[in-house]
């Protein structure tokens, strides 16, 4: 489905989905706590991890043999999920979707392997086998100890980890080698843990984690709304007019909470009131970004930066070539299209921004890549200019599926085409 953006003056309120970075960690601790993990939440990724425990729990209710779990085309489902299943000693069968199979997870799936798991591959479709299987490799299944784990690859590695070790007999360590990235959605895991019981200790290269404990809930804790999904109505008031998002937290966790600092750096009006978000139609400036620990923020902030006033730096933007799509070439093919000017070296993003000179002589076509972040950026640049289609925008039912008839509510003229 391709979407046909007119040039609109966004004026208006909007309540944001809940964070899928929390929704994930708090669905998959309720299941571990034995509780209520079905939110009724929307979004294909948080989608893709309630049906995955729906599988683990008609495993142990007895109604199969073994748990299918299609994690779709999430990494956060796949990676938190791996170390689970092997910690739960049961048989699994992990499958995905799109780019998800070619994303990595070969470190995680050694390290676990070292451990004693049963895995029968080291990519998609994943095998994983009990202990107490036939076609298992070893007899002893995942054991405690110490796990070694790159920290630059991908912080989901590190929370899988965290959720699955606790269940363990003994207690572990991870030792994390080189720099950790994402250190914000680490964070987020143990705030989530510790609302839970579990008990995590950080040491000098890691953490330390106690085994035999017992997920029990210790104190509520909320799924606030979505920093991620916020940063595109809040852009469409930074470059059109006044949007007012509902539903955040001014002191969250989430990682992307960083585009509020971010866009205040570019001479954005953006100001918390009333408890809520409030972004203006400003005059933006040029800023140099560090995105190692919020890869995500990168699509929605490079098209803030092609309008802003001056030469932008992003630095930290390989990662991105490994999520949903390319999204550096994505970010570099999408702006090219809008006559904005990019350069890329050295793990950093260089963005020519034009400012109020940013203005299209012709129609464009702009590809969604199948990827909801760079589709949802491209929306926001077509409702600013006019003139543009997003081929393939149906991708943004990963994240925030109402979002074109949330900002079709507040102004933005938009029209489908199948």
């Amino acid at each position: 489905m391709d979407l046909l953006l007119q040039k609109s003056e966004i004026i208006g309120a909007v309540e944001i989905p809940p964070s899928k970075s929390l929704a994930h960690r708090i669905m998959i601790a309720s299941f571990l706590a034995g509780e209520n993990y079905d939110f009724g939440l929307k979004g294909e990724d948080v989608e893709a991890t309630k049906d995955c425990l729906d599988s683990l729990k008609r495993l142990f209710d007895g109604e199969t043999q073994i748990a299918t779990l299609d994690a779709r085309e999430s990494g956060s489902t796949l990676r938190f999920l791996l170390p689970i299943v092997c910690a739960l000693d049961v048989n699994a069968e992990f499958l995905g979707r799109g780019r998800l199979p070619n994303r990595p997870i070969g470190e995680l799936v050694d390290a676990l392997k070292a451990h004693g798991a049963n895995l029968m591959s080291d990519r998609l479709p994943l095998r994983v086998a009990s202990a107490s299987a036939e076609t298992c490799l070893a007899k002893k299944g995942l054991t405690a100890g110490k796990y070694v784990v790159n920290g630059g690859v991908s912080s989901q590695y590190i929370t899988g980890l965290l959720f699955a070790l606790p269940l363990l007999e003994g207690d572990s360590e991870i030792e994390i080698v080189g720099e950790l990235v994402s250190k914000s959605y680490v964070e987020l895991t143990l705030s989530v843990l510790e609302a839970f019981g579990v008990q995590v200790a950080k040491t000098e290269n890691g953490f330390a984690v106690k085994g035999g404990q017992k997920y029990k809930i210790e104190r509520p804790i909320a799924i606030e709304g979505d920093w991620s999904s916020a940063c595109f109505p809040l852009s469409l008031g930074l470059l059109t007019g006044e949007v007012r998002v509902k539903g955040l937290d001014e002191r969250s966790k989430q990682a992307d909470r960083v585009f509020f600092d971010a866009v205040k750096r570019m001479g954005g009006d953006i100001r918390f009131e009333n408890g809520d978000a409030v972004a203006k139609k400003s005059a933006l400036k040029a800023i140099d970004f560090d995105a190692k620990d919020c890869p995500d923020v990168v699509p929605i902030l490079s098209t803030l930066l092609a309008f802003a006033e001056g030469t932008s730096k992003i630095h930290g933007v390989d990662r991105l070539k490994i999520k949903e799509s390319d999204r550096l070439f994505a970010v570099q093919t999408t702006l090219e299209k809008l006559g904005v000017k990019t350069e890329y070296f050295d793990d950093t993003l260089v963005i020519l921004g034009k400012g109020d000179n940013l203005k299209l002589e012709n129609d464009v076509e702009i590809d969604g890549f199948f990827d909801h972040r760079i589709a949802m950026s491209g929306i926001v640049a077509g409702l600013k200019l006019g003139g543009i289609k997003v081929k393939g925008v149906e991708c943004i039912q990963k994240s925030y599926p109402t979002f074109v008839m949330d900002m079709a509510g507040i102004g933005a003229q938009a029209r489908q085409e199948d």
